[in-house]
């Protein structure tokens, strides 16, 4: 991840005795514009994959039939798509896909198939790229998006609040006493369990708040979501950021100016997870990403 949410503030001995609460470290200015600038073409280019989404459908075992025929259960609304492109089938956690013969299907980035193939997680068909998704608790779906959506030749730019420092905060990390594997709801009306390590104090002027953080396997960072005051006028309903991860007892950074919207904020055809119940802020966090100005996303408040 880039230098903007990675550093680290260690509590020390010294330090942590005569003030319970530091301020975040010192930042070069020059690398933070530079790393706010990647975050910010990241949120964008989060925005144009959302906005190409066309669908989402639940995947059942067996077989699927697609295409651009709306009578088919998997109806693809372009028109570089066969009436009937191909057949899903779903054994257990494996997917294949079953060409109609004359119709050029790419799987995985390979060449056209034409006999049943193995899906590892993407095909193609025309300007349709399709999506197996693997929930982790025995639902799949499959979304698919158009590389050719008419909403891309006047994409809007995301929005954000202006950038202020007193945004990054120190955040004290206190430790589970072991990983709590907790259930996280999604907007398609399931839920996964995510590990759940520990909380991240921290102040917002005089008032402490808390979120619990996230810890996942191979990763050096905390993954949070939280909601706020602001959800209900000038951002979305949720948002999220990471902080650099740390010891227990230790100190790092959560920069709010970084909170960025899921991809549930630009399409209501995604899988997004929502925040668990204690990560509502009781303050208003005017900072980081705005809602997105074409309003296409899912409906979360």
């Amino acid at each position: 991840m880039t230098r903007i949410v990675s550093t680290v503030l260690v509590c020390l001995a010294v330090g942590c005795g005569s003030r319970p609460w530091p301020d975040p470290p010192a930042i070069d200015q020059a690398q933070y514009q530079k790393d706010y600038r990647q975050w910010l073409d990241a949120q964008q280019e989060t925005a144009r994959a959302g906005t190409k989404e066309i669908g989402i459908w639940p995947l059942q075992e067996g077989e699927t039939p697609f295409g651009s025929d709306a009578s088919l259960p998997i109806a693809l609304p372009v028109r570089t798509v066969p009436d009937r492109a191909g057949v899903l089938r779903r054994a257990g956690e494996t997917v294949s896909v079953i060409p109609v013969p004359g119709v050029t299907l790419r799987v995985d980035e390979r060449g056209p198939v034409k006999a049943s193939t193995v899906v590892g997680g993407e095909l193609a068909v025309g300007s349709v790229r399709m999506f197996v998704i693997h929930m982790g608790d025995g639902r799949q779906f499959v979304s698919a998006a158009d590389e050719e959506h008419p909403l891309l030749k006047d994409l809007p730019m995301v929005q954000t609040y202006p950038v202020e420092m007193r945004w990054r905060v120190a955040a004290r990390f206190d430790a589970f006493d072991k990983v709590r594997m907790i259930p996280i709801a999604d907007i398609r009306g399931g839920s996964t369990e995510y590990p759940a390590v520990g909380r991240l104090t921290f102040r917002i002027g005089d008032r402490e708040q808390q979120l619990t953080a996230f810890g996942f396997p191979g990763s050096d960072e905390f993954a949070l979501m939280f909601k706020d005051a602001t959800n209900t006028s000038t951002t979305y309903g949720f948002r999220i950021l990471h902080a650099a991860m740390v010891k227990n007892g230790e100190w790092t950074v959560i920069d709010f100016n970084v909170a960025g919207n899921p991809p549930c904020a630009y399409s209501k055809f995604t899988t997004c997870p929502l925040p668990p119940a204690e990560n509502r802020l009781a303050v208003a966090i005017e900072a980081g990403e705005k809602r997105f100005p074409s309003g296409r996303g899912f409906e979360q408040q």
